[in-house]
């Protein structure tokens, strides 16, 4: 049962205790306001909360340190960036320089120019296959001991 009210055997009811209310009702009066009529309400005083000066001091640090980070942070991204772009551009200097020799490769290979050159020089192409001799290793043992 509940332990606000308890019954009764001989008639079955529940009996409700008395325990004081603490609901408040307003019904438009005022307890305080016939107080409030004698004696005008002053002001609470204003309670300021103690602040530690440690607890300050270390968050200035805390918040300072962030900051440093922060910054130190973006001047070193800020710099590797630098450091990337330099290495691109050089990067791409370097390509170019290949293309250029590999061209120049290509031009001074072509058999046409050298066919010129070879005939300026008195140069002609070969009317016979060159011929093939065997190399005895024995010999060229000998020949490099001595």
């Amino acid at each position: 049962m509940n332990s606000a009210h308890t019954s009764e055997p001989e008639t079955g009811q529940a009996v409700a205790q008395h325990q004081p209310e603490r609901r408040y009702v307003y019904n438009g009066e005022s307890s305080t306001a016939r107080v409030n009529d004698i004696l005008p309400r002053s002001n609470r005083p204003v309670r300021r909360r103690k602040r530690s000066p440690f607890n300050m001091i270390a968050a200035l640090v805390a918040i300072s340190l962030l900051i440093v980070f922060y910054v130190w942070n973006k001047i070193t991204v800020d710099r590797i960036a630098v450091e990337v772009n330099a290495a691109q551009a050089q990067y791409q200097k370097i390509i170019n320089a290949n293309d250029l020799l590999r061209a120049e490769i290509n031009k001074k290979s072509n058999l046409e120019r050298i066919g010129k050159i070879a005939a300026q020089l008195g140069l002609t192409y070969p009317k016979e296959q060159p011929a093939s001799f065997p190399v005895d290793g024995e010999k060229i043992e000998s020949l490099e001991t001595e």
